[in-house]
């Protein structure tokens, strides 16, 4: 591999020069992960290790979510795609800038071709390796056998694990790493500008929600992006429904994807159906302080921790292909309708959740205790401390690796 033009670089907190060093090379950034990167570059700063961000831009499956961005301090080198029958296929080629780094921190998933040679490398001198990810790929209308088989096996030879959330440990268990070696970092977002925004909300949204507000509208939102995996054509039908039940429901969708013009068409003879598009920050927020419930029929993932942000419950299904966040869902801040529910009683949930506003503020309690149990305050404390301990279990010769690795001898 060679690499690709110089990036930008923000500067870096004051740390001393011969500090450990720990880069996280990630395929892209997508914008709701950026404080994350800003906030535990900081916590580590402070205990003496320098964090690094390189990266390049999200594959062609992620494109059309319009969600990606270039942190201003990260080093940033366009990856290198294939397609191979049907699995995507990419190459970070940044080897030359892993020089003087102590630990890895790579996202695991078997397309990314860099995470071969680098455990490889940790076994005859290289930097420690450490692997972020849930385990183990759920959704059995994306997942290839083949492709799981590999990361399970190839997942063993880390230094270092960072599970999503606790569900996560126990799938990282199950192929055989040990529980020494496992970080839970409780999968998060920061969700501060939702909860206290500090900007104003463009014209369009503003005009929006004060006009919901006027009427005394209940309103249902989902923010998310619109692919296959939301559901969008069964969450237009529950919508459908909701709405022929009641003539004081409206409902806002946030978000793009493949099929998120299927709610745009659906919307142009809705007259209670808005969608927005991509948004963040100030709209985001605004469009939260008035959401009700949140309607999430398909994937869920780290959106619960924006319905609790919001207190808007989020109402869903008990799914097989959810992502582990979903295990924070719990019937004191949340409605998990049984799998296979007809859009009839999705709807029904909704109608009776609204009419009902002792249950709707009981569930809405519930989420504003959960938005203080997994924040973004816990995982950069969580992941920090994982930090530390991979760079010194690495130096004790407790990790995989670690009876070859080179240290410097320097103190954490």
């Amino acid at each position: 591999m060679t690499d690709e033009p110089d990036s930008t670089d923000g500067g870096s907190p004051p740390v001393s020069e011969d500090s450990p060093t720990v880069a996280f090379v990630m395929e892209w950034v997508p914008q709701y992960r950026v404080p994350f990167y800003d906030r535990v570059r900081q916590a580590a700063a402070e205990r003496g290790v320098t964090v690094r961000l390189i990266h390049g831009d999200p594959p062609s499956s992620r494109r059309r979510r319009n969600d990606s961005e270039v942190v201003p301090w990260a080093e940033y080198v366009p990856n290198r795609l294939w397609t191979v029958k049907g699995l995507e296929l990419t190459a970070q080629p940044v080897l030359s800038r892993l020089r003087g780094t102590d630990l890895l921190i790579l996202q695991q998933e078997t397309g990314l071709l860099l995470n071969y040679p680098m455990m490889a490398l940790s076994r005859i001198g290289g930097p420690a390796v450490a692997l972020w990810g849930h385990g183990h790929n759920f959704n059995p209308l994306e997942a290839n056998e083949l492709a799981e088989g590999v990361k399970s096996k190839v997942t063993k030879w880390a230094d270092w694990i960072f599970a999503y959330t606790e569900q996560s440990k126990t799938v990282f268990e199950s192929i055989g790493v040990d529980t020494d070696r496992i970080t839970v970092v409780q999968n998060s977002v920061d969700v501060t500008e939702l909860r206290n925004p500090t900007s104003t909300p463009s014209d369009d949204v503003a005009s929006l929600v004060d006009r919901l507000r006027r009427e005394d509208k209940r309103v249902g939102w989902i923010v998310s992006a619109l692919d296959r995996w939301k559901r969008v054509p069964f969450l237009l039908e529950v919508l459908d429904a909701v709405a022929a039940d009641r003539d004081d429901f409206e409902f806002i969708a946030l978000g793009a994807g493949d099929d998120a013009q299927v709610l745009s068409e659906a919307a142009s003879s809705r007259p209670w159906l808005h969608v927005l598009g991509a948004r963040f920050g100030a709209d985001k927020a605004a469009v939260g302080s008035i959401a009700e419930v949140t309607v999430h029929p398909g994937l869920a993932g780290l959106h619960v921790v924006e319905s609790f942000a919001t207190a808007s419950p989020m109402i869903t299904e008990d799914l097989a292909y959810h992502s582990h966040e979903v295990d924070y869902l719990s019937p004191d801040n949340a409605i998990v309708l049984p799998r296979d529910s007809t859009s009839a009683q999705y709807a029904e949930a909704v109608s009776s959740v609204l009419d009902d506003r002792s249950e709707l503020q009981r569930l809405q309690t519930g989420c504003h205790v959960a938005a203080e149990t997994y924040s973004i305050d816990a995982m950069v404390q969580n992941f920090t401390d994982g930090i530390v301990e991979a760079l010194a279990s690495r130096r004790s010769g407790m990790s995989p690796g670690g009876s070859l690795r080179r240290f410097t001898g320097r103190a954490l």
